[in-house]
């Protein structure tokens, strides 16, 4: 069994547990999303300073990487690195603001969850995304003193 099979049998076992907002379907996220990705990541301004090529080879090597459709369009997404035993990290989680308040989001967090549910999951939002992570029961721990180190 490849690992895009294991990992889209290991997503089936998950949805299998829930019920979806209507019209919603979840799935792995494939190459081919990458146009529908970047279209959200555009529309909600954030910038990038990668090529394309970058980008495609981090979501082939992120898992959790999935997306929510709806009429087979691309209207959210996850994508999440995790060691599958201690920790995950959510990288982004974007819903197209057309969708939102459907609970997609709440959804993907949730199947992250399901998939590794003895995982703790740390995320950085920004400061408007605060209420959404504390109504879907995420813990805000104040502003913290991360640090990273940008090559470009």
């Amino acid at each position: 069994m490849t690992e895009q099979s294991e990992r889209q049998a290991q997503l089936a076992g998950v949805l299998s547990t829930l019920s979806l907002p209507a019209g919603i379907q979840l799935r792995c996220w494939t190459d081919a999303d990458m146009p529908a990705v970047q279209r959200l990541v555009d529309q909600q301004g954030w910038p990038t300073h990668h090529t394309a090529e970058e980008v495609l080879g981090g979501w082939r090597h992120a898992w959790p990487g999935l997306v929510a459709t709806h009429d087979e369009r691309v209207v959210g997404y996850v994508q999440a690195l995790t060691d599958g035993h201690i920790t995950m990290h959510i990288t982004d989680l974007l819903v197209d603001p057309t969708y939102r308040g459907q609970g997609i989001g709440r959804l993907l967090l949730q199947v992250c969850h399901l998939l590794y549910p003895r995982v703790q999951i740390n995320l950085v939002a920004e400061k408007e995304a605060i209420p959404f992570y504390k109504a879907v029961g995420y813990q805000y721990v104040g502003e913290s003193y991360g640090f990273h180190k940008r090559f470009w």
